[in-house]
């Protein structure tokens, strides 16, 4: 019985994509025998230009196509579809040293191939990875492996006993999080939202319970402390709106392609 080769898959892949990449074709037309030969010519001809040490990302990313097409059984490898193989290595040279990304689109070439995945692989993957930084890439990784819903707040901070807050001195959404640039954070859900793989909710019903970390959280609370040095002569206090955040379907599905 014949066996699978998966780098002659991955090479097949980079082949399908010479039809959406007319310009490039030419000079690689009979010189790609190996997939490090074409993207050294095609895809990392940037990178190698600009002289940096590309040889060894060129063969992480060898190595890791290679490890997630030999994971697939071999009754269900199947050609790539061009929309998403060409797109996806043709965005790839941009990305290249952005690991989350890479490691994204190396698993949407994967799952291109594998057919028990028509159903979930779809072609505008590669535009969302393409719009995401490492920074995005990481917050939705981690999103994606929490189960349900997600507990957010969106705090202010307020003059007690008044309806007047400062505006612009906390995120505009908040979740607990490895990372402490709570600024960041609150700006990259706001772009997965607009990504279209997230919903983010205000939720006045959400109920108390399980928000007190949030409430509570040492980052709100050092703001709240600069700006009453500021403000003596003001009793001040952290207002939050209970919310929440979710994966939704179609993140779901982007999800078991992309991650």
């Amino acid at each position: 019985m014949e066996t699978k080769d998966p780098i002659n898959t991955a090479i097949d892949i980079a082949k399908t994509a010479k039809a959406v990449l007319p310009q490039t074709t030419e000079e690689t037309d009979g010189a790609i025998s190996t997939l490090i030969g074409w993207f050294n010519n095609v895809v990392l001809f940037p990178i190698k230009k600009a002289n940096i040490t590309y040889q060894y990302k060129l063969e992480c990313f060898k190595d890791d196509l290679y490890n997630q097409i030999d994971k697939i059984p071999e009754q269900y490898i199947r050609e790539p579809d061009i929309t998403i193989a060409g797109p996806t290595l043709e965005s790839l040279k941009y990305t290249f040293d952005e690991q989350a990304l890479r490691e994204m689109y190396v698993k949407l070439l994967a799952s291109s191939v594998d057919s028990r995945k028509n159903s979930i692989v779809h072609p505008s993957y590669v535009g969302i990875i393409k719009r995401m930084n490492s920074y995005d890439a990481k917050l939705f990784k981690y999103l994606a492996s929490c189960r349900g819903y997600i507990r957010t707040i969106n705090p202010n901070i307020g003059v007690k006993g008044t309806n007047k807050i400062f505006i612009d001195t906390m995120p505009e959404w908040y979740i607990v999080w490895e990372d402490d640039n709570i600024f960041q954070t609150s700006a990259s859900l706001v772009r997965l939202s607009k990504l279209g793989v997230i919903e983010l909710m205000y939720d006045r019903t959400a109920g108390d319970e399980g928000y007190e970390m949030l409430e509570n959280s040492d980052a709100l609370k050092t703001i709240l402390k600069q700006y009453q040095s500021k403000n003596m002569d003001k009793e001040l206090e952290i207002i939050t709106t209970k919310s929440i955040l979710y994966v939704n379907d179609y993140g779901k599905q982007f999800a078991t392609a992309c991650l």
